[in-house]
């Protein structure tokens, strides 16, 4: 077993660069290795680094991260649409393909991932020297030609999470959405909503960086949740409760808000992870005492290759501008931990921050 540098989460708000990350010798034949080009920190990120990892242990002192675009070193023997020197979009969440949840329609629901209790000794995170995957042919995507790496590097899961929310949350022509929460994912479930064809769109948050973009993509209202009576307002605005709630933000209170809001009838897709370990309590009211038809779907970034692809030729074609979620830019490994602290002080100037590997 070889070694490399990473970043890795070394105990509640404290973030490591180490030397011993885990570099197998050989690759498996469908796998293979990639140079990062361009991180990408995460809330997801953060929320475990603030916890020190207490809902998901054995991710302790392993490389952390998983939004990334880089270039392949080496591949697999059965490797046959990908070859060294391509760049890539690498998939965040890595569904096992082969497997009986693929089979059955929900690939996502089995992975090869970090987050999703792989606990593999020869793998971490992506933010580490080299990257290996275990099946490239199905979880990487080449970057479109007038595709740049800080538009790219959005794929893995700020679209690909927010897009499979609206998609799962199918709102018909017209129909009104409210985005509870509107940071990267929120933002990005704002413009799929819109390229959805809803009508009413509205953005739930507080901060100005942030409503500057929900406007440019197409965000119709923008709700400030300080204000004591913004769900009366919402519902106001809309001439009567919405027909769907994206929560992308909000903590374990945001759940009861969204199905204040929504109609009878309803759906609320929930995008926000909970590792604080609290319990999730819904108020039998606003949920029409367990009988107004409203539907909660908890829902996970979508992943694999086509679904890069079409997130990616998206921004091929301008439907998506991607890179205005970006706030802060770095250079270097070294300053993965720096952005990543722009999360955990909560700085209100932050909407996504990325990191040149140079």
């Amino acid at each position: 077993m070889k070694h490399m540098k990473g970043v890795v989460i070394a105990g509640k708000n404290s973030l490591a660069i180490r030397d011993d990350c885990p570099l197998p010798e050989e690759i498996c034949p469908t796998g293979a290795l990639i140079r990062p080009l361009i991180w990408s920190p995460c809330t997801s990120d953060a929320h475990l680094c603030a916890t020190g990892c207490a809902s998901l242990p054995y991710l302790l002192n392993k490389a952390v991260g998983h939004e990334m675009c880089g270039e392949i070193t080496k591949i697999g023997a059965d490797v046959h649409d990908f070859k060294v020197d391509d760049r890539v979009i690498v998939c965040s969440v890595m569904p096992v393909w082969r497997s009986l949840e693929a089979q059955d329609g929900h690939a996502k629901n089995r992975q090869d991932n970090m987050y999703a209790g792989n606990d593999d000794p020869e793998r971490g995170g992506s933010f580490v020297e080299e990257y290996y995957i275990h099946d490239a042919d199905m979880n990487l995507a080449r970057i479109p030609e007038g595709v740049t790496l800080e538009q790219a590097v959005m794929v893995p899961d700020m679209m690909c999470t927010a897009f499979e929310g609206v998609r799962q949350l199918a709102p018909g022509y017209g129909a009104s959405v409210a985005v509870l929460g509107v940071g990267p994912v929120g933002l990005m479930a704002v413009r799929a909503a819109v390229l959805h064809g809803a009508g009413n769109v509205f953005a739930i948050g507080s901060r100005k960086v942030c409503f500057d973009v929900a406007r440019e993509y197409g965000a119709t209202h923008l709700v400030d949740y300080h204000n004591e009576d913004y769900i009366e307002q919402i519902v106001r605005c809309n001439g009567g409760p919405v027909d769907g709630v994206i929560v992308c933000g909000g903590g374990e209170s945001a759940l009861n808000k969204g199905l204040s809001m929504l109609k009878n009838g309803g759906t609320l897709v929930n995008l926000s992870a909970y590792f604080g370990g609290k319990p999730l309590e819904i108020d039998p009211a606003v949920w029409g005492f367990g009988y107004g038809d409203k539907t909660i779907k908890g829902v996970g970034c979508g992943g694999g290759r086509l679904w890069m692809t079409r997130m990616a030729q998206l921004i091929a074609c301008g439907r998506v501008a991607p890179e205005k979620l970006i706030t802060h830019r770095y250079h270097g490994m070294d300053k993965i931990p720096e952005a990543l602290r722009l999360f955990l002080n909560h700085d209100r100037s932050l909407i996504k921050p990325v990191i040149y590997n140079d």
